[in-house]
């Protein structure tokens, strides 16, 4: 490895490691008279204190007009009865409501040919036989004949065959007969489903298990509120399956082999997404529908204020945005996309604490309060570092993120896309290339904690709070970080009076490869400075040089640096 690829691997790790720390810790915020956007009033103290966190997490949502250009649509209420399927088989995974199981039997099955009936005889006869029943409905009852007991149900099957066995046997032979299992049937599923035609299954299976072997209702074109059962050509029964998931209940149509479930065409849909417990795509049963019913449908959480609308009317687009009491009374058109939003901004809002503190981790405070009347009234720790106050703060976070993402996309395109004057250059540089595009991937995964320090001459009584601002109170130390291009990089212990340029002499001076000019010190509240003075608690940073064409990526670099700084100061103004 050649002495000029060594630097280059040493540059980029140094630079990494600084771009892990600065990407995080921007330079001193300016205090402007028009402080922050979220100011409703004058300053006042907190209202209340408590002790949880509840700080939000930002999401990324798609708008309706996107979802509708998409094609977007949740799934239908209800597509989680078709999920759990047996591997290869398409048969009810065990457990599931088709599903059925060896032995055991539902009390209000009817009995169908097919059917296995256990009969044991104990007295002076002990015997046990297990029966099918047969074409006719009947059953061959030793020593009996045949018993009618098709069209029976389960729960009466042992009065049916006692009474007949009475007719024959004396006192001294008593007979016991119970359901063993439900034989096995053929019944066919038509309509949008996504495998129709004929299915085996138990005799006892519900509708569902059925349709669980169909694979299931198509969700762009079956409906889970209009199915039907024929047989022989004649419907015998109607299945709404919101009253099954709404509801617990079923239909008490008892399948025989050679029914036919009919599932229907989908009926008018409305799709729901924000903040709802359920954000499907509901089916109505009738053209028209009430926002009311698809808030029972729903169930939007309470903090709930608004509801955006969008869809048709008469051929013509159609938008609203309505409070959750006028929405109850609206009426919904088929193909509608609802979404629910809390959209009432709260007077209040919390604010955390972290670090050298004794008080409550969390404050409830006023739209429009300030800094300095919170912290003071915030019990510190007797080693906390007081002039490091500074602020975490999500909106510079993420100008913070976007920033870095443009300025990192600028550098890759400088680097791929700069003119070689010859051979060997364009070789050396396509070397540089590897090296920094492997820095530029890892670069983009960093996180930006969108730091606010405040300078010594700040008035923090106008700095105006944030939702979700993190007040950070760091512990006071004695002690000076010494890290990059420097002979013995260490922790020494703060000396007054001392620069940047005494502690670089304490830890063995600057090697080769030092920028001297370019020293860092790093503020524990995330501002930085070329060289001077030093505090305690303070970082010592020194960057490396590089020869040529790589010095100017390595400036491009620490141009990201200083922008990521600049980002911060940007929340005053």
């Amino acid at each position: 490895m050649t002495i000029l690829s060594k630097l280059h691997i040493r540059a980029y790790a140094l630079f990494f490691s600084a771009f892990l720390a600065l990407a995080a810790v921007p330079a001193s915020a300016q205090i402007d008279r028009n402080a922050g956007a979220s100011a409703v009033g004058a300053g006042s103290a907190p209202s209340a204190v408590i002790q949880d966190d509840q700080r939000g997490a930002e999401r990324e949502n798609t708008t309706l007009r996107q979802d509708q250009l998409s094609g977007r649509r949740p799934e239908p209420f209800g597509s989680e009865l078709f999920r759990q399927q047996a591997p290869q088989t398409g048969q009810s995974a065990p457990g599931t409501i088709g599903g059925t199981m060896s032995g055991s039997a539902d009390p209000n099955h009817i009995v169908q040919p097919g059917d296995i009936i256990s009969v044991t005889t104990y007295g002076l006869v002990n015997e046990t036989a297990q029966l099918p029943v047969d074409a006719e409905g009947n059953v061959a009852l030793p020593n009996v004949g045949p018993v009618q007991i098709a069209g029976t149900p389960a729960s009466q099957v042992n009065s049916v065959i006692s009474g007949a066995a009475s007719q024959v046997y004396q006192s001294t032979v008593q007979v016991y007969a119970t359901m063993a299992d439900a034989g096995e049937i053929q019944v066919f599923v038509a309509g949008p489903v996504l495998e129709p035609g004929g299915h085996e299954g138990p005799s006892q299976s519900a509708v569902i298990g059925f349709l669980q072997r169909a694979g299931g209702i198509d969700a762009d074109r079956g409906s889970y509120r209009n199915i039907i059962i024929r047989r022989g050509g004649q419907t015998i029964g109607s299945i709404d399956l919101y009253n099954f998931l709404l509801n617990g209940e079923l239909s008490g149509v008892s399948l025989s082999n050679g029914d036919v479930i009919v599932v229907g065409q989908q009926g008018p849909i409305v799709s729901v997404s924000g903040d709802a417990r359920s954000s499907y795509t509901f089916e109505f049963s009738a053209r028209v529908a009430s926002g009311g019913e698809l808030l029972r449908y729903s169930r939007p959480r309470p903090e709930v204020t608004h509801v955006s609308i969008l869809g048709t009317r008469n051929g013509v687009p159609f938008n609203d945005y309505v409070t959750r009491e006028e929405f109850a009374m609206m009426e919904l058109m088929d193909g509608d996309r609802v979404r629910f939003e809390a959209d009432a901004p709260s007077g209040t809002f919390i604010v955390r604490v972290v670090g050298a503190h004794t008080g409550p981790s969390a404050y409830v405070v006023n739209r429009g309060d300030y800094l300095g009347p919170l912290l003071a009234q915030i019990p510190l720790d007797p080693l906390a570092d007081s002039p490091m106050i500074h602020l975490e703060r999500q909106s510079v976070a993420e100008t913070q993120r976007v920033l870095l993402q443009e300025n990192l996309a600028r550098l890759e395109r400088a680097i791929y896309t700069a003119p070689s004057t010859s051979a060997a250059s364009a070789q050396a540089r396509a070397a540089q290339a590897t090296s920094l595009g492997a820095f530029i991937e890892r670069a983009r995964l960093v996180q930006p904690r969108g730091l606010v320090a405040f300078p010594d001459e700040a008035d923090l009584s106008r700095v105006l709070l944030e939702p979700d601002d993190v007040i950070v109170i760091p512990y006071a130390t004695q002690t000076v970080i010494v890290a990059g291009e420097v002979e013995l990089p260490q922790t020494l212990l703060w000396t007054p009076g001392n620069d940047a340029r005494d502690y670089v002499r304490r830890s063995g001076g600057f090697t080769n490869l030092a920028n001297r000019s370019d020293t860092l010190v790093i503020r524990p509240d995330g501002s930085v400075q070329r060289g001077g003075s030093v505090r305690a608690g303070d970082r010592i940073l020194v960057p490396p040089k590089a020869p040529g064409q790589t010095l100017q990526f390595i400036r491009d670099i620490t141009q990201v640096f200083a922008q990521v700084g600049i980002a911060a100061a940007a929340v005053f103004r």
